[in-house]
């Protein structure tokens, strides 16, 4: 085993459960329990690790940069997770403050579209690239496992995507009364540390609303110290932007321990001549652009939606009539569209001086060409107004048909030559052409070739149609029936 030196309770303990373990000759599993036995005495009692992600906090240790690789962070860099009660998932990526959603069920994991706010951090040197690759590795998650308090996520090709450790959370003793007290206000509570400052590890969290006992502070008073009788030496440093405390204004300055990491100090340069101060970098502007590609396509078409802004804190893109805030994006992205009807998309920008600004592009739809309805129909004359304001059927023996084509093209028969032409239809206005066909001559059926000439200036008569069911009634501009049809098919 190891060989940390511990305190004397701790290294008791040890030895104990070493002990117990060495004195182990069976083993029995009982559901979710694991007990080990020295014959029938039971020596020790394990249970199963829970799979459990709600209400856990944890602290990235490494993660998949993209390139094959699994890396540790950038020295003076912090990353965390808070998976909550109702499938949220915020943290700290390195520099910003981070939000998504989350599903976790069987050891399977969805991470939601992440948002994040748009601060730059200039230091230390790959930050803001930590950042991103770290974002990218966690939405690759598709399962984990839980042992002990280590959390490992891994993508689709089982490839590692985050590991990460679990940061505990203590319930501080209620503090005896009249002495110095702090109590917790940040909303996701507060690190504990074996030190004054971020570069000492964590030790757990406090909640918020949390309240102990100050036993101490740091020299410049930015550092409290408070009891915490489970950690080393039974007691941690939190910082003071994130405790309110009371009565705490005579406790002892306390020493700080040896830090993890010791970084010399550059050696001073001396300027030959007093120096100028520089003159302050400028916050840049804020920089907002929502564009759409094409802004007027045809119905059942698609556009892309473009959004670019830099230096804000957050920015939301969402159709008309949804929450905002299902929407978080990040600060450069696109998104493909199809909308149905005419339709206008908004760009919802919170600025860095807690202000918001919005920004808006429509696209047009224009709607589809209605369908000919008569199109690839065939149909046979029953009556038809013989233009002497008589409504006749045709002669017996003679088939009079009409066929719509595609094309705006019609074709027939009108009792002895076939014919053709062309029609138009809008809504249930139709419009006839010219008719054209054969020229023979039909004497064998008395009567027929006046039919012919009575049925086709019908057909060019008729200025609206209506189906009913399998029938197709042709009218003139009076309303007066034309012609008359059942169909063929």
């Amino acid at each position: 085993s190891t060989m940390m030196a511990c305190p004397e309770a701790v290294l008791t303990q040890a030895a104990e459960f070493t002990t117990a373990l060495d004195s182990a000759t069976e083993f029995v599993a009982r559901g979710s329990a694991l007990l080990l036995l020295d014959d029938n005495d039971v020596v020790a009692t394990f249970v199963s690790a829970s799979q459990n992600l709600d209400d856990t906090s944890w602290q990235v240790m490494a993660y998949n940069n993209g390139n094959e690789a699994v890396v540790g962070l950038l020295e003076g860099t912090e990353i965390t997770a808070l998976f909550d009660s109702n499938e949220g998932l915020s943290g700290n990526a390195g520099c910003n403050e981070y939000f998504a959603s989350y599903l976790a069920t069987d050891g399977a994991i969805l991470i939601g579209r992440v948002g994040a706010t748009f601060r730059f951090c200039p230091e230390p040197n790959g930050v803001m690239d930590q950042e991103a690759a770290y974002l990218d590795a966690l939405r690759t998650a598709t399962t984990y496992t839980i042992e002990g308090n280590t959390l490992e996520m891994r993508d689709a090709n089982d490839a590692i995507a985050v590991q990460m450790v679990r940061v505990l959370t203590v319930n501080l003793p209620e503090p005896p009364a009249g002495v110095p007290t702090g109590r917790v206000t940040a909303a996701n509570g507060v690190n504990l540390r074996s030190g004054p400052g971020t570069n000492f590890p964590v030790l757990a969290v406090a909640p918020r609303n949390a309240e102990g006992e100050i036993v101490g502070r740091s020299a410049d008073g930015r550092w409290w110290v408070v009891a915490v009788p489970s950690a080393p030496g039974g007691s941690a440093w939190v910082s003071s932007d994130f405790v309110a405390v009371s009565d705490a204004d005579e406790v002892p300055v306390i020493a700080a321990p040896a830090p993890p990491v010791v970084i010399p100090a550059p050696t001073a340069i001396p300027w030959p001549t007093p120096a100028p101060w520089p003159t302050p970098t400028p916050v840049p502007a804020p920089q907002l652009s929502f564009t759409v590609a094409q802004s007027t396509i045809n119905q059942g078409a698609c556009t892309t939606i473009q959004w670019n802004v830099e230096n804000v804190q957050a920015v939301w893109v969402y159709p008309p009539g949804q929450p905002y805030r299902n929407f978080p994006r990040v600060g450069q992205g696109s998104e493909q569209v199809c909308p149905p009807v005419t339709t206008t998309y908004e760009m919802r920008v919170l600025m860095r001086d807690g202000s918001v600004t919005t920004r808006q592009v429509t696209v047009n739809v224009t709607p589809a060409a209605p369908q000919n309805p008569l199109s690839g129909t065939a149909w046979q004359a029953v009556n038809f107004n013989n233009g002497q304001n008589a409504v006749v059927t045709p002669i017996e023996g003679t088939n009079l048909t009409l066929r719509f084509e595609s094309g705006n093209q019609l074709s027939g028969n009108s009792g002895c030559n076939t014919f053709s032409g062309g029609y138009s239809v809008s809504g249930n206005n139709i419009s006839i052409g010219a008719l054209g066909g054969t020229q023979m001559m039909c004497a064998d059926i008395d009567g027929v070739m006046d039919q012919e000439g009575q049925f086709q200036a019908a057909l060019q008569s008729a200025r609206t149609f209506r189906f009913d069911g399998n029938r197709l009634e042709l009218r003139t501009a009076g309303d007066s029936i034309a012609v008359i049809f059942t169909r063929l098919q």
